[in-house]
């Protein structure tokens, strides 16, 4: 395969090309931002990322220590090296250490996660965080009337759409990236593929889809 589309590539995933004797291209195609959401029932709008930090490290665990109701939290997570994983890393926690989760709050899919947290019976004490893109418009596609019994949280009071994600204002800011073989010939098709995907048509078409572009 000479050219991926995918989500920041993790430090194991760096290195094991490393070990390959492969140095990869890491390009930014579209903007992304990494997002929190819980379930519509849940009172609670906006959390600052200390506070994010501090529930995923164990240090907060009921919502009415963030403005909610007295319920303990049921916090999610995602396997290592998967792509949401390696940005909760990357972009939330950063130096402090991630809680372990139990076995039954460790989810496989992101679909998995979103569903868990919208679910009626037991999805208002929880919350999960997955990318911008895939708890919009993409489980849009799939299916809307579970995007309708969750929501995004702010970040710093600052809510992630479109506009803030493009001006850079939603703090936890991130992007899709082209990956390639950093000694792929400039006259290459991957190269002209990349060409076509930064030009002025590719972004448009990229916005289209519903991505945030990065021109």
């Amino acid at each position: 395969m000479d050219l991926l589309v995918v989500t920041e590539p993790s430090e194991e995933e760096l290195k094991l090309a490393e070990e390959k004797d492969v140095e990869l291209e890491v390009i930014p195609v579209v903007k992304e931002g990494f997002v929190f959401y819980v379930n519509s029932q849940n009172p609670v709008k906006s959390l600052t990322l200390e506070q994010v930090q501090d529930i995923y490290t164990g240090k907060i665990t009921n919502w009415k220590e963030v403005g909610g109701k007295d319920s303990k939290i049921k916090a999610y997570q995602r396997p290592e090296n998967s792509g949401s994983q390696t940005g909760m890393y990357s972009l939330v926690m950063k130096n402090k250490e991630i809680m372990e989760a139990p076995k039954e709050d460790l989810i496989e899919t992101m679909f998995e996660i979103v569903n868990l947290v919208s679910n009626y019976d037991n999805g208002e004490a929880s919350i999960g965080y997955s990318y911008y893109y895939y708890a919009t418009t993409m489980f849009e596609d799939m299916d809307k009337d579970i995007t309708n019994r969750i929501r995004l949280l702010g970040i710093d009071g600052i809510e992630p759409n479109n506009e803030t994600i493009k001006n850079d204002t939603y703090p936890l800011q991130t992007a899709y990236y082209i990956v390639i073989n950093k000694k792929e010939p400039k006259d290459s098709n991957t190269r002209k593929l990349v060409d076509a995907m930064l030009s002025t048509r590719g972004q448009a078409v990229a916005k289209e889809a519903g991505y945030v572009p990065v021109k």
